[in-house]
């Protein structure tokens, strides 16, 4: 039986929050920018954009929870901003959770996924009636700004082992970690 992933306690408390907070500051910039952009076409379309983002977060926290990551309730150097999920997963389920449902957290990181995604995309309809260099500009700067992260924030972060986004790193720098590494 494989052994399960303990996170990382060498990587918390988490030491790049500078770095993070240069990366993730510009994004917040974007989010508003678009929530602003699209509440301008329609109050209902901006509060649906943040309804995805809360969904997000939500969602999340379950996982949170469920991995034990050592950030719930606190400072957590979480992809897309959604450090929300930190503090939710400590509101909803305390520090350590008592009951687990492996069926429950591949529910919740799919309806996270699935909203992360809806979030990114929604807006593009509405971009592109700027013009097709505004869709380019925001594709590019959301690959830019997962491909930083993936390459610096999640090699420093205490469940990389676990966290979806952290196995993906993992690959693409073709490290292979072992349970004793």
């Amino acid at each position: 039986m494989p052994e399960v992933k303990q996170p990382d306690m060498s990587c918390f408390p988490y030491r790049r929050k500078k770095f993070y907070a240069i990366l993730t500051i510009p994004l917040f910039i974007l989010l508003i920018a678009v929530f602003i952009y699209l509440w301008s076409f329609s109050f209902v379309l901006s509060i649906i954009y943040l309804s995805f983002y809360l969904l997000i977060c939500l969602f999340q926290a379950y996982c949170c929870a469920y991995q034990e990551c050592p950030y719930i309730g606190g400072f957590c150097p979480a992809v897309s901003g959604i450090m929300p999920s930190s503090l939710l997963a400590g509101l909803l389920y305390g520090k350590k959770m008592s009951r687990k449902s492996k069926v429950l957290f591949n529910l919740n990181a799919a309806i996270a996924f699935t909203a992360l995604v809806a979030f990114i995309l929604l807006p593009i309809y509405w971009i592109a009636k700027l013009g097709i260099l505004h869709v380019i500009g925001y594709v590019i700067f959301y690959l830019g700004y997962y491909l930083v992260f993936l390459l610096t924030i999640c090699p420093a972060c205490a469940i990389r082992e676990t966290c979806p986004g952290g196995k993906l790193q993992g690959l693409v720098l073709g490290k292979r970690r072992t349970a004793a590494s």
